[in-house]
């Protein structure tokens, strides 16, 4: 009599093993009103990035991305750091991915635009063509509490180039003045976010640091820096002989709509990390030091800031209190957690268009990934075959492979999430698994 092994095992933390992004067209966007000379640039086709999410291990951003939210600028505050101390929800598994909300002030036309401005002269209508873009260099560096709120040791960076939509083109006959644009349904589609039909001055967008080939597992506190140049100011400020660059109107997004972030809490609620040559800007008015990336307070846990006129966005700027302003930031651990024989879990990814122009996506496609029937693993970054583990005792949605219709359209430089929509399952074979046990799966994505 054959006997049969039922001891059940565990696969821990699945992960990306190949990522395909498959770009689809490119579509260039026109308008043709009026008579006269110009130019317009045209977005550049590139490959889609597809990255599992995992585990969300802290989050303060808004889904569904809204058309604009406040921010805390860079170049109008003299700021070249900006971030928070927060508590992460524990989590064994390496840290995937964290996504910034941006936001855009900067139109296509911008140098008209502050041309005219430093001469006095009649500021020209913000005009943008759809789908263009600029690149800009953008880091992410995760730091130790060095103990009661000081910014400590880097744990981990990320510095990639991002292409930064420019903000939409004016609409003046729905909205007032030269600058703002109206968030309808047309306009919202070409750039990726929610339609309100309200008017807006800046562009909410969506970047994600890649973090997953360092394989870092976060303490359960972290503080976050975000910091880019500007034309002024930053790490290495870009000092262009115009005297202005795009990212002089880019700022980070921050929220008010919680006290406290949907996921993980915040460690000095009411206070954020910032560094600014400049006094002011600091809700302190400078008392803690000037230019350092460090814990920025008020005098006491319920004391308005020094100088909340000019800075302070660790108050709200209505009352300077709760609810507190929260950069728009999400942490993604890897994996989806512990999988048994018999049981599922969900498979979270998201699509980021790295070039300038519009790309639609249409159908993604997830599998496990397999070599001559038995599993592969990742080790680091390099694939291997566990032999013995064989790769149909797991299931996508119910089946080999799953293919999901998303057709959507993604803006140059934009990120969109997918939550829910797939599952892995690993069935429960009446016979001994342990090949599997403590093994990361690969998964592979695939798009069109």
């Amino acid at each position: 009599m054959k006997r049969f092994m039922t001891k059940k095992v565990a696969v821990v933390g699945l992960a990306v093993a190949l990522v395909i992004g498959v770009g689809g067209a490119a579509f260039a966007y026109f308008t043709s009103v009026g008579a006269g000379t110009g130019s317009a640039a045209v977005g550049t086709s590139s490959k889609l990035v597809i990255n599992q999410i995992g585990t969300t291990v802290y989050n303060s951003t808004v889904s569904p991305l809204p058309g604009s939210m406040a921010s805390q600028a860079f170049e109008a505050t003299q700021t070249s750091e900006f971030g928070n101390e927060i508590n992460l929800v524990t989590s064994s598994s390496p840290l995937a991915n964290v996504i910034v909300t941006m936001e855009s002030w900067t139109c296509g036309n911008y140098v008209a635009i502050d041309a005219a401005t430093a001469a006095g002269t009649t500021v020209p209508a913000c005009v943008t063509t759809p789908g263009t873009s600029y690149p800009l260099p953008i880091t992410f560096t995760i730091y130790k509490d060095a103990g009661n709120g000081v910014v400590g040791s880097a744990i981990a960076t990320d510095t990639q180039t991002f292409n930064i939509p420019f903000r939409p083109s004016a609409d003046l006959t729905n909205c007032s003045g030269t600058a703002k644009w109206n968030d309808n349904a047309a306009t919202a589609a070409l750039y990726g976010v929610t339609a309100d039909n309200a008017c807006h001055s800046g562009l909410a967008n969506n970047i994600t640091f890649n973090f997953s080939s360092q394989r870092v597992v976060l303490p359960s506190t972290v503080i976050y820096g975000i910091s880019f140049d500007t034309d002024g100011f930053g790490p290495s400020p870009i000092g262009s002989a115009l005297g202005n660059s795009p990212s002089d109107s880019l700022n980070v997004a921050v929220t008010t709509s919680d006290v406290n972030p949907t996921v993980g809490t915040d460690t000095y609620v009411g206070q954020l990390d910032m560094s600014t040559v400049t006094a002011g800007w600091y809700c302190d008015d400078g008392a803690g030091g000037v230019g350092g990336f460090r814990l920025d307070s008020p005098a006491a846990a319920t004391a308005p800031c020094a100088s909340p006129s000019r800075g302070g966005w660790s108050v709200n700027t209505d009352n300077y209190g709760a609810p507190y302003y929260l950069p728009a930031v999400q942490f993604n651990t890897g994996g989806t957690g512990d999988l048994y024989p018999g049981t599922s879990q969900p498979i979270n990814f998201s699509v980021t268009n790295p070039g300038g122009g519009n790309e639609q996506v249409q159908n993604v496609t997830i599998s496990v990934a397999s070599s001559g029937g038995d599993v592969e693993t990742i080790a680091g970054d390099t694939n291997s075959v566990v032999s013995g583990c064989v790769a149909s005792w797991f299931t996508i949605n119910g089946s080999a492979s799953a293919t999901l219709t998303l057709n959507q359209n993604i803006p140059g430089g934009g990120t969109i999430d997918w939550v829910g929509a797939a599952n892995i399952s690993l069935t429960n074979e009446p016979f001994e698994q342990d090949a599997c046990q403590g093994i990361t799966v690969g998964l592979n994505f695939s798009s069109n």
